[in-house]
């Protein structure tokens, strides 16, 4: 076993052949304070293992392993200043602090390995990550059905969330996401993230379906948006037509119009419903579509990209965006608007301001957006923001 006794001494000198060789933090100590010579001495020796049989094996084998030079006749000393004196007083104290400073740094990259090998480290935060680290591309919108719910050094904190409600603006995250049976469908979980209750005039929610899982029609007089963010559903509408919805595909339902969605695998969406405003002599049709069909539109001013998934005729009373961020782009506007949104992050991360204040925010994550609340976003990190919004439109204020 390695003994610092084997280094004691200003030459750092050798340990016995019948000691086993010095772990690598010490090889690098002793490398960098013995001086540039190395380790034991000036030259690489082509005998090493003689010294060692396993020196050879370890991974800074390079380095001199060899006895140290003849030693030269001692220079006669100077005499001692004050100044010299101080000099080498201030030396030798602040050679133990570079000591333990150069032992840590070496010790830093195994320090990773046993993260990255024991599953504290950043590719192991979650088990879900590891499509990531291994290479494979992830299902799309993965992030949003398997969040991180928290830093890994608050996880096991008591009562921590992100999530914040306040009187024009709400974060709801996915920690604070409470499920139970929705009403009258079969087999399906739901956690409402945003309802009149909050302030808004719409219902934004989360479905988990399975196996045999089936849905409810909305109340009298509501229009219904279903996005798929995970798995696939079969639409069926009264006429006896079907479609099959796919994840980014989404589905927009007048209020009335009759329908049903089931599903046989683990499927997540997320609705909007809102009760329709109606306008005399129009009439919202039925709209099935995916988000890569999509044309993008024009953004005077900004750079993001955007998409609409409905019609922006007066029939619709209001529209969900999708709007794309790469890595350092943010929104030119502060808006001030007397629409309210519901938003969830799709993929990505960022910086949302809301009114005063302002949040880290990634996928998974919901907010809804009273009327002429401040808002404002920059998307950070190294991959795009994108995320869905729901926006009224079309109709006037008083309405």
């Amino acid at each position: 076993m390695w003994h610092p006794s084997h280094q004691v001494g200003p030459t750092c000198q050798p340990p016995s052949t019948g000691a086993p060789p010095p772990p690598i933090e010490i090889i690098q100590y002793c490398s960098l304070t013995c001086g540039p010579e190395g380790l034991w001495g000036p030259h690489v020796s082509e005998s090493a293992e003689d010294l060692h049989p396993a020196a050879a094996a370890h991974p800074l084998h390079t380095l001199s392993l060899v006895s140290p030079p003849p030693r030269k006749s001692p220079k006669k000393k100077k005499p001692t200043t004050a100044s010299s004196f101080l000099h080498r007083r201030r030396a030798k104290m602040m050679l133990p602090r570079l000591h333990l400073l150069l032992v840590v740094v070496s010790a830093l990259p195994l320090v990773s390995v046993a993260a990255g090998v024991g599953g504290e480290g950043f590719c192991s935060a979650e088990p879900s990550a590891s499509r990531e680290c291994s290479g494979a591309r992830p299902p799309l919108y993965w992030k949003v059905t398997n969040p991180t719910l928290a830093p890994a050094h608050l996880q096991d904190l008591p009562g921590f969330t992100r999530s914040v409600y306040k009187r024009d603006h709400a974060l709801i995250t996915p920690e604070s996401h409470v499920f139970s049976p929705l009403p009258d469908w079969v087999n399906t979980l739901g956690a409402f993230l945003i309802s009149p209750a909050i302030g808004a005039h719409f219902t934004m929610y989360l479905a988990k379906m399975h196996d045999g899982s089936k849905s409810a029609l909305p109340p009298k007089g509501v229009e219904r948006l279903i996005f798929v963010l995970q798995g696939s559903i079969l639409l069926s509408e009264e006429s006896g037509n079907t479609h099959t919805l796919l994840v980014d595909s989404y589905a927009y339902l007048p209020a009335n119009m009759k329908h049903s969605v089931i599903s046989d695998e683990v499927t997540t969406l997320i609705i909007f419903e809102r009760r329709y405003t109606t306008i005399e002599d129009y009439h919202p049709d039925l709209i099935v579509g995916s988000t890569d069909k999509q044309p993008l539109l024009e953004t005077p001013g900004e750079v993001f990209e955007l998409r609409k998934l409905l019609p922006t005729s007066l029939p619709y009373d209001f529209n969900i965006h999708i709007m794309d961020f790469q890595p350092g782009e943010y929104l030119s506007v502060k808006e001030v608007h007397y629409n309210q949104h519901g938003l969830l992050l799709l993929e990505g991360q960022g910086i949302y301001r809301l009114g005063d204040s302002w949040y880290p925010v990634q996928s998974g994550d919901t907010i809804w957006m009273a009327p002429f609340v401040p808002q404002w976003y920059a998307a950070l990190g190294k991959t795009k923001t994108r995320y869905l919004l729901y926006k009224d439109v079309n109709r006037d204020p008083l309405m």
